[in-house]
């Protein structure tokens, strides 16, 4: 039985939970393991602003982890509910089209470092059919086009480092004042 667009639309937060719930599970105790190979490989191949960055979440814990991810959640669900209420599809389409990349990121990484990277496997079988799946349903509905859905997924590309780097560091701060509030 085929989906209708809005029960794809709202079948975005719950792909990208699952799939980020394998990234929160085994992140930090591959990361443990991994740390030094990553930082090795990428030492003087990315800038010296991304290896600071990179460090800074190589390091962090799986509650500092999860933060950023409950941040990004939130607006995957957003962007869900002015879709499917609203129909007001352009954040929606943008943020599935960065998701979808996203999708692609993880199976580089792991091509990259030749093993297992925390989140390659529901990129396999979540993120990228879904990407699939919810772009290509817009385009036969009609919703968008193939010039403007290259536009949403030009902007996904160009917005996925900075965004992660961004919800990294807001999650980051708030992580800290929250521990600082409510643990004492």
């Amino acid at each position: 039985m085929p989906f209708d667009t809005t029960t794809l639309i709202w079948l975005f937060p719950i792909a990208f939970i699952l799939h980020d719930f394998e990234e929160i599970i085994f992140f930090e105790p591959w990361l443990k393991k991994n740390a030094t190979t990553i930082m090795g490989r990428l030492h003087n191949r990315v800038p010296a602003f991304f290896e600071k960055q990179l460090q800074a979440i190589v390091t962090k814990s799986t509650p500092q982890f999860a933060l950023p991810i409950s941040l990004i959640f939130t607006l995957t669900s957003l962007a869900s509910f002015l879709a499917a209420q609203y129909a007001q599809y352009s954040i929606f389409l943008a943020a599935v089209s960065l998701f979808f990349l996203h999708g692609f990121m993880h199976l580089g990484q792991a091509i990259f470092m030749r093993r297992y990277i925390p989140a390659v496997i529901t990129s396999l079988l979540i993120v990228i059919p879904y990407g699939f799946l919810v772009l290509g349903r817009f385009l036969s509905d009609g919703l968008v086009d193939y010039p403007a859905l290259l536009i949403y997924a030009l902007i996904g590309l160009l917005a996925m480092i900075p965004f992660i780097l961004v919800m990294h560091r807001l999650g980051e701060g708030i992580y800290h004042r929250l521990l600082n509030f409510l643990v004492r």
